[in-house]
């Protein structure tokens, strides 16, 4: 086979063809932006409730160890969750 071989012919892009395409991929990005909009603002508002669970745990917590006579299963249950939700509350932050 020789270099010189006939390469196929490209055809120029119809303009009509181009200005569909960017429309196509000008749509495919405004719904890329939109869902990592809503998921920024799911995900803004699902910190705000794991702060305010974790505020709720610390007044919990901190309720618990004033009152005589709770059981250690529900104070250990109650440090474990503060525990986890102080760590991720510090990841967030």
């Amino acid at each position: 086979m020789s270099d010189t071989a006939k390469q196929p012919e490209e055809k120029p892009m119809n303009e009509g063809y181009y200005l569909e395409a960017m429309n196509q991929l000008k749509e495919k990005f405004d719904n890329n932006e939109y869902l990592m909009k809503r998921i920024q603002k799911q995900n803004m508002e699902l910190k705000k409730e794991i702060v305010t669970a974790f505020g709720c745990m610390r007044i919990l917590d901190n309720l618990i160890h004033h009152s005589y006579g709770v059981d250690g299963d529900i104070v250990s249950l109650s440090e474990s969750l503060r525990g986890h939700l102080s760590d991720f509350v510090d990841d967030i932050i």
